[in-house]
């Protein structure tokens, strides 16, 4: 069994499988062209294997859980193009341990994208009709999975975002928040904003949790992309209070302490949006810096909105955090057909 290492943050026991710390890389001329004083990436795309992402301080965590009781296949749920079963099929790989993704179906089944990744890092996958990520009917579906396991001598672990891993996952951004402390430090400067882009919202949870615990006064803004905001306001602070019942700490999370703006999930949950689409040709034209249409791309054009609406000033300093998603720029090639490429970046 892999060894474990004490989180000195949470108390918690993890693994040590991505690599950190990520960078923290500034992004003049991104900044220069969104109308910001000051933009620096956090760089979780290149926190390791399977692509990297976001997921894989969290799976630190979960996987340690895991493996302390016995576990040698891990089932899960979410979207079929799902960056976070990605990453947990490629943390399974990497440990020899079993994989099953039951994953919902409404996105696609086509080989392509995450899917295919999944397939190369030997995972199982079957498909549920359940498009609500939070509805107990996708729960019942993993428990009848694990017991099929579980007749057959195997050990099977459940691991669900929007479930019973969701506070050990909050947990996993308390730490990364403390990182981020340390490079602000070593940058000279607390950002007034850091931006992240939400799917189940706990890497936000976390990362607001952890600097509401630690004394940081950077702000957190979350860009949804699946969930309208009162929402996933409610789910976020909910999640943020069991992890601080797991961490026996007396920091709480409110609905005060963090925003959220729902104005980029259209046309959908995991579709591109012509704001998207601008937002990822605007980053990989200025700054080489690739981002994906239905996460990170939201994300960045999440930005353009605040700006508009008053959420940031162009005075502010923001941290953005890259979360990953590298295979959905692949899967919605045909988003970014019909321009002709000049060669010309933004100024």
């Amino acid at each position: 069994m892999p060894s474990t290492l004490r989180d000195p943050t949470t108390g918690l026991e993890r693994l040590a499988l991505a690599r950190l710390p990520t960078p923290l890389d500034e992004a003049p001329r991104l900044a220069r062209a969104l109308g910001i004083a000051r933009l620096a990436i956090k760089r979780e795309d290149m926190a390791g294997y399977a692509l990297g992402g976001n997921k894989l301080r969290q799976l630190d965590f979960i996987l340690a859980e895991a493996l302390a009781a016995g576990a040698d296949i891990l089932i899960t749920t979410a979207g079929s193009q799902s960056n976070f079963c990605r990453s947990l099929a490629g943390a399974a790989a990497k440990l020899g341990l079993g994989c099953h993704l039951h994953l919902r179906a409404a996105m696609g089944t086509e080989m392509v994208g995450n899917l295919l990744l999944d397939n190369l890092f030997g995972a199982t996958v079957t498909f549920t009709a359940v498009t609500d990520p939070w509805d107990t009917a996708v729960a019942d579906e993993m428990t009848a999975i694990a017991a099929g396991y579980a007749a057959q001598g195997r050990k099977p672990f459940i691991v669900q975002l929007t479930g019973v891993s969701a506070a050990v996952g909050v947990c996993g951004w308390m730490s990364g928040a403390a990182e981020l402390m340390k490079d602000f430090e070593a940058r000279g400067a607390v950002p007034d904003v850091m931006v992240a882009v939400c799917g189940s919202g706990l890497s936000l949870a976390g990362l607001a949790l952890g600097f509401k615990h630690l004394g940081c006064r950077t702000r957190l803004l979350g860009i949804s992309a699946q969930q309208p905001a009162p929402r996933l306001k409610a789910w976020i602070s909910s999640t943020a209070g069991e992890a601080s019942t797991l961490l026996d700490i007396s920091t709480r999370l409110t609905e005060d302490d963090f925003d959220i703006i729902d104005s980029e999930i259209a046309p959908g949950y995991g579709k591109p949006s012509p704001a998207s689409v601008a937002a990822v040709r605007l980053a990989g034209r200025t700054e080489g810096l690739v981002l994906d249409p239905v996460y990170t791309g939201k994300g960045m054009a999440g930005i353009v909105t605040a700006l508009r609406t008053g959420v940031l000033q162009p005075h502010h300093s923001v941290v953005f955090l890259h979360s990953g998603g590298t295979p959905g720029l692949f899967t919605h090639a045909d988003a970014f057909a019909g321009e002709t490429f000049t060669g010309e970046a933004a100024a």
